[in-house]
């Protein structure tokens, strides 16, 4: 039987509608049919994960391949390129439960449907559609769905059952057809995800895909044209594939510059990841860049900065810098840009000292030479990142509209403003895999390939680390007196308390313990539990205790001690929890705090569970500084004063 003819692209449509996706999954369908098709060149495919409750799984289209027609008086396109679960092979033959049987022994306890994860899910249309054409010429894969994919659980989610594509499972679904073990690769890889643009995706991907299609930030729903997407395609199915990109790029702009007039900013880029797969140099320079901006992060023994200005730099180039997804990601072109500039002024700022102070050059002190040899190696990383962005990314292959999005350039990466927890993500361990450990966002992306390869998990831990602050320890005044020209003349002044109280609080209900997004602020780096500035280190106190001025934590009045949870508590909320406890005040001369009562130098406080829930067990065993620990309401703790 004679080999019937391939066509020249394979395009596979995924469609991750099992959310609140599932109507403008069916539009996407809808404009699919409407392309006008010119013979057997260009075969798409779909696959569609709707919402709705399904007893033969997601559902394939053929929607220019094996086309059948209609012949019982019913002429519907999306029905006529439905595939029967049947015509996709064994693996896809399931069967609801039959209830018209009445032999209840007879039926077949197997059958009852199952709703796949999204990885098996895109893994076995990928299957499904390539197996039949193995002889295409060139691949496009099309993704429609929630994103972003790094250290998110968001990818082509879906609610039924909850689950989403985790980055390191994009690889693997990938490599069944496509990559360095196999001759294809996919030529075009769209994604109408946000988030999608990024370097840790490129970096992961650069071995299965020539071309990747996105954007760094928010998608719009309805941002692709797809019935002009497909349609650039069957136009000239023979032209060459950054050609064919170029086109779907154009044609997506011209669609979301109508969103425009809602001031609605939207971007895009085409990013060539052979740059990534024959070179490399993308990471090798981001690597220099990431050492070197450590080195000028770098914090001393006693938590001062050895470079503040080059922090301040850093910190203000990624400010101003072009950012995405709640300032989870940032432009990495212009966060380059901004650093330059930032450097610059710095420069320009010791040469107008000098030239001021009439210091020559090389009369200059070391530490101005140290920091000019700092500033000049950071440029010139940046430049050399910029260089390989360029090359990735051309300025023809990305667009941007709307002043929000103004500054991209087709390439992300990953830098929050403070060590990101959530979302937690589970991980296989021991020998038969079994077995489970919980890992923070930031831990599951320090092991992404290009992090290992890059280092770029270390500079964002010192940057962490060097714009943390310390947690708040006494109120300061500040009073300015006129002085001689270099001289300030700002006198601080510290009212350090009279004694520092750290508690263990832990969540004791079902309504504690959660962030409230609204007042908490994910660009903020502030101290939280056990994420204390190098400064606060020495001073951490990490039992329940009460520290006054004099103890063995408190010989300086001027630096108390801090809580391990991050922040101390006020004298306010430590007056309220004595009330509440009923407890004779008694004025202590010179300190203010309330008397100590009870044997063995320890105050008997009767503390409500809702703030304390019995130290670090509930269990009532002895806490480390003698305390007890029980976890009732109106048990007594015995709170060390020493």
């Amino acid at each position: 039987m004679p080999k019937r003819n391939q066509p020249k692209w394979t395009i596979m449509v995924y469609l991750a509608g099992d959310n609140n996706l599932t109507t403008n999954c069916i539009s996407v369908l809808q404009q699919l049919e409407n392309v006008a098709y010119l013979g057997t060149d260009v075969c798409v495919l779909a696959c569609f994960d709707s919402n709705t409750p399904a007893p033969k799984g997601s559902r394939y289209l053929a929607i220019n391949c094996k086309r059948t027609k209609n012949t019982q008086g019913i002429d519907w396109e999306i029905h006529n390129d439905l595939i029967t679960p049947a015509q996709r092979g064994p693996a896809h033959m399931l069967k609801p439960p039959d209830f018209c049987t009445l032999d209840l022994d007879a039926r077949d306890r197997h059958a009852a449907p199952t709703r796949l994860v999204v990885a098996e899910g895109l893994r076995r249309f990928i299957n499904w559609a390539v197996k039949d054409h193995l002889d295409s010429e060139r691949y496009m894969l099309v993704l429609y769905g929630h994103g972003p994919v790094v250290a998110g659980q968001t990818f082509l989610a879906k609610e039924n059952p909850p689950s989403s594509l985790r980055f390191e499972d994009v690889k693997r679904v990938l490599s069944g057809y496509f990559g360095p073990h196999s001759k294809r690769k996919i030529d075009i890889l769209a994604c109408q995800n946000c988030v999608m643009n990024g370097i840790e995706t490129a970096h992961e991907l650069k071995d299965h895909v020539n071309y990747m299609i996105g954007s760094q930030g928010l998608v719009l729903a309805h941002g692709w044209p797809y019935e002009k997407l497909i349609g650039a395609v069957v136009e000239n199915p023979d032209a060459p594939t950054p050609d064919i990109a170029r086109k779907l790029l154009k044609s997506c702009a011209r669609h979301m510059l109508d969103f425009a007039v809602m001031d609605r900013s939207s971007e895009q880029s085409i990013c060539d990841l052979s740059f990534l797969r024959d070179r490399n140099n993308m990471t090798t320079a981001i690597k220099r860049l990431g050492t070197t901006l450590r080195r000028g992060l770098a914090v001393e023994e006693n938590g001062d900065l050895r470079y503040p200005l080059i922090c301040n730099a850093i910190r203000m180039a990624r400010l101003e810098a072009q950012s995405y997804w709640g300032e989870t990601f940032v432009d990495l072109y212009d966060f380059c840009e901004r650093l330059i500039k930032g450097c610059r002024q710095i420069d320009d700022f010791k040469t107008d000292f000098l030239k001021q102070a009439n210091v020559s050059q090389t009369a200059a002190p070391k530490t101005f030479v140290r920091l000019t040899q700092q500033l000049s190696t950071i440029i010139r990383r940046c430049i050399d990142v910029q260089a390989e962005v360029k090359q990735m990314v051309p300025e023809s292959d990305s667009f941007y509209i709307g002043s929000d999005l103004q500054y991209s350039h087709g390439l992300s990466i990953y830098f929050p403003w403070t060590l990101p927890g959530e979302p937690y993500f589970f991980q296989k361990w021991g020998n038969n895999g079994t077995k489970y450990s919980l890992k923070t966002a930031f831990e599951t992306y320090t092991r992404y390939g290009f992090v290992r390869a890059s280092g770029w998990g270390h500079f964002l831990q010192s940057f962490f680390t060097a714009t943390l602050r310390n947690v708040r320890r006494s109120p300061r005044d500040y009073t300015l007196q006129p002085t001689n020209i270099l001289d300030l003349g700002l006198n601080e002044h510290v009212h350090p308390p009279t004694e520092v109280v750290t508690i263990n609080l832990q969540k004791s209900s079902s309504d504690t313990g959660t962030v409230d997004h609204e007042v908490w602020s994910n660009i903020k780096n502030y101290p939280r539990r056990n994420y204390l500035s190098r400064a606060d280190c020495p001073r951490r106190v990490n039992n329940q205790s009460r520290q006054q001025a004099g103890t063995k934590q408190f010989t300086n009045k001027k630096s108390p001690p801090v809580c391990y949870l991050g922040w101390n508590m006020p004298k306010v909320v430590a007056d309220t929890i004595m009330a509440q406890a009923k407890l004779p005040r008694v004025p202590v001369p010179g300190n203010g705090g309330p008397q100590q009562n009870g044997r063995n130098g320890k105050a008997v406080i009767k503390i409500n569970q809702a703030l304390l829930n019995g130290g670090n067990n509930n269990n009532g065993a002895a806490n480390k500084n003698g305390g007890a620990t029980k976890g009732l309401k109106g048990k007594r703790i015995a709170v060390p004063t020493r």
